[in-house]
Order: structure tokens, then C-alpha cells, then sequence
């Protein structure tokens, strides 16, 4: 009982996503404190928006045995996230590939290519130990 129990603690979570959203919920933070979100003071459950520039949908799995303790939990929505990686920068510093989308917001959102500067909106969920960003919303941010 103490291990099923520990194992349900080490699981991620999917929380429920308002429609619309209200992009002025979101607080605007730096792309070293997505990195370090301990760090930053930053913690699950909070609203956040950052800047990164979107570099691919993942063919691995970021966190494998977390997600795979998650599965239980959410035997079919969790599978069905694609996960994708963002770099800080168009140098490709800070990588950074706990960025999880629903199916039904890549379908939305697959016209962002590779490098393509955006605005991620999202919620810094648990995946213990440490947080994943569950996304909400992307915006492509034009060069001037």
C-alpha cells in the first residue's frame, strides 16, 4: 500500500484547461526561469507565459518513468500528449523539452516550423519531482 502510494505521489497531472483563456491570468516570466522554476520562485499551478523559439515535436519520451507512472492515472489522455522542445534562443541555448501540448492544440498550432520565434501560455504542472508546462496556448511572434 506505502509503494502504490508512493508511486501515485510521483505522477504527473493534468488539470483542466478554461475556455477561453485570459491571456492577462498569465504572468510573464524570463526563459531561464522556465529552466530553474524552483529557482525563480516559481511553482505548480501557477499561470505562466514565456518566450522561446519552437524547435520540434519530440520522437522520445522527455521523462519516461514519470510519465510511464502517470499512465494509470490518465491511461488515455496522457498518452495522446505531444511533447515538444523549445530552445532560449535562435543560437539553440537552453534547451528545454517538458513542454506537453494536447492533440487537439498541435492540430491548431501545426503551422509553427522549426526556430519559429513564439508565446507559450501555460501552467506549470506537477511531474515530480519538478513541473512540466501543460499548455494552453502559442502565439507566433513576428520579427518587426
Amino acid at each position: 500500500m506505502a509503494g502504490g502510494l508512493l508511486l501515485a505521489g510521483a505522477c504527473g497531472e493534468l488539470r483542466p484547461v478554461s475556455a477561453p483563456i485570459e491571456v492577462e491570468a498569465y504572468k510573464l516570466i524570463e526563459y531561464q526561469d522556465l529552466l530553474h522554476p524552483t529557482q525563480a520562485g516559481l511553482h505548480e499551478g501557477e499561470l505562466v507565459c514565456v518566450k522561446a523559439y519552437f524547435w520540434q515535436y519530440l520522437v522520445y519520451d522527455p521523462a519516461m518513468v514519470r510519465n510511464y507512472l502517470t499512465l494509470p492515472r490518465y491511461p488515455i489522455r496522457w498518452y495522446k500528449l505531444r511533447w515538444f522542445a523549445v530552445y532560449g534562443s535562435e543560437q539553440m541555448t537552453g534547451y528545454y523539452d517538458l513542454a506537453a501540448i494536447s492533440p487537439e492544440l498541435a492540430e491548431k498550432y501545426k503551422a509553427i516550423k522549426r526556430l519559429d520565434h513564439i508565446k507559450i501560455y501555460g501552467e506549470l504542472s506537477p511531474l515530480r519531482p519538478g513541473v512540466y508546462l501543460q499548455v494552453h496556448h502559442l502565439e507566433k511572434i513576428e520579427a518587426p
